[in-house]
């Protein structure tokens, strides 16, 4: 019984140690909302914890692909992110703000449209086991006076 105890504390201990990692990365799927249209969206991430309480993070978002009044849209994303985080033993909870560069292209000619915004969101990871952690997140894509809202269950493995 103590050793199974030692063990869980070990565990534990490597987990919270894994969550302020120096390089991480990973990989998300999840459902994107553009103005009541729903649609699959995946991407991947990485970044770094320059401080215990604080990382950096960029990512691509391709969000899906959309349909409105018959014209089909693909949008997707490259962002760079602020985030601040906090850890509960293996429980890693974190928010993140910055901007991202969407594209939006369309079937039709004239209709697509690129721009920098705000992109922002709130998530929370559990480690498993070492360096790999899976969770959820939910991130809000500003696309000029639009947003994509975008609930994602994603799996990171933690570096160094």
């Amino acid at each position: 019984m103590k050793k199974t105890l030692l063990a869980l504390a070990l565990l534990g201990a490597s987990a919270t140690a894994s969550a302020d990692s120096w390089i991480y990365g990973g990989v998300n799927v999840g459902q994107s909302d553009f103005m009541g249209d729903e649609t699959t969206s995946y991407g991947v991430h990485a970044g770094t914890g320059i401080l215990p309480l604080i990382g950096l993070e960029v990512g691509y978002q391709n969000h899906g692909e959309f349909k409105r009044h018959g014209v089909t849209f693909d949008a997707d994303s490259v962002y760079f992110a602020v985030k601040p985080s906090i850890d509960f033993g293996p429980l890693h909870v974190y928010a993140k703000g910055g901007l991202h560069k969407w594209d939006v292209s369309s079937n039709v000619a004239g209709l697509s449209d690129d721009d920098v915004d705000l992109m922002y969101g709130v998530g929370a990871e559990y480690f498993l086991f070492g360096p790999v952690s899976v969770g959820a997140s939910y991130n809000i894509f500003e696309m000029d006076k639009e947003e994509v809202k975008t609930l994602s269950l994603n799996a990171t493995f933690h570096f160094l």
